[in-house]
């Protein structure tokens, strides 16, 4: 059971550590080429959070299941479920199709020949910034709930 404990732990620090980095990687810029490159390896690296996070999920499905850590309603266990759930919505619902609007918006920014990101993409790369900012504090959320174990 140890072994799926270091498995779990493990998976969140990686899973969640490249994503504490975006949106500092995200910041406000006025070049486009820049924007363009940082949004593209923010996207790449988002296997990352998606990957290990999985991983997380189901290694503390098992240990709940294999473990002795009482009711899944306690406000450690039940609390850390409900703000996965709740970044889950955030990333799906919000981030993912305001980066897909900001990369789409960015190209044909490039396509028409501009240098410098316009009002719009500056908007949506804040809204997207301000989406990985809110999941980066559901997950540290989780992270405290796990490690103090309050009841």
């Amino acid at each position: 059971m140890e072994w799926l404990v270091f498995v779990h732990v493990l998976s969140a620090v990686v899973g969640l550590g490249p994503a504490y980095a975006f949106p500092v990687m995200l910041k406000k810029e006025t070049s486009l080429v820049e924007v363009i490159r940082r949004s593209e390896m923010v996207t790449k690296l988002e296997m990352f959070p998606k990957i290990f996070g999985g991983i997380a999920l189901v290694s503390g499905i098992i240990l709940f299941w294999l473990g002795d850590y009482g009711p899944i309603l306690s406000l450690w266990l039940g609390g850390s479920l409900l703000l996965f759930l709740l970044a889950e919505v955030v990333i799906i619902g919000f981030l993912a199709p305001a980066a897909k609007k900001l990369s789409s918006v960015l190209a044909k920014q490039k396509e028409g020949g501009a240098s410098e990101v316009n009002q719009e993409s500056s908007i949506l790369l804040a809204k997207v910034r301000n989406f990985h900012t809110l999941a980066g504090v559901l997950t540290t959320l989780i992270l405290v709930l796990m490690v103090f174990k309050p009841v």
